[in-house]
């Protein structure tokens, strides 16, 4: 009896044990205003270098955002195929674009409002076919400002659209 009284409170024990958490992933696709930063950049940071610190140890961050990408180069340099290819069910994939894209003078960035819906459209379909969550994020605003000192709207146009695909 001695014996086997530990071994039973132990079986029980284990019985009524938490189950593991699952380990997802959050994938950040986007540009510089979320991507991570060199040292020298300091105090400039993308929302993506502080995101990591919100999660418990079952939330990998993967942050796939560079300076200067538009879903245009996003795909074309292969970071959305890094992404797509591991990416799981249960993942999430917040995708924030439209800074670049807009970007008319910049000819290898630039998409065109037809190219960027379209892109948004391809990102989330991909992320919902391997069962993962796309998020899509309107861009963050550029620093232009009034004689007033109030914020300008400056991506009003694309960040429709990704409004628009979201819907």
């Amino acid at each position: 009896m001695k014996k086997t009284l530990p071994t039973c409170l132990a079986v029980l024990l284990l019985a009524f044990a938490l189950p593991e958490k699952k380990k997802i992933k959050i994938f950040l696709a986007g540009d510089s205003t979320m991507s991570i930063k060199e040292t020298k950049a300091f105090p400039e940071t993308g929302w993506g270098m502080p995101f990591v610190h919100f999660w418990d140890s079952s939330v990998t961050v993967v942050n796939k955002a560079r300076n200067g990408r538009s879903t245009k180069t996003f795909l074309n340099e292969g970071l959305w195929k890094s992404i797509a290819d591991e990416m799981k069910a249960g993942d999430y994939v917040f995708i924030q674009f439209g800074h670049n894209d807009e970007a008319k003078d910049k000819g290898e960035r630039y998409a065109t409002p037809d190219t960027f819906r379209m892109n948004l459209r391809r990102f989330v379909n991909e992320t919902r076919e391997k069962g993962a969550t796309p998020i899509l994020l309107t861009p963050v605003s550029r620093r232009r400002f009034d004689t007033s000192g109030m914020a300008l709207e400056t991506h009003k146009e694309y960040a429709a659209y990704v409004k628009e695909v979201a819907v």
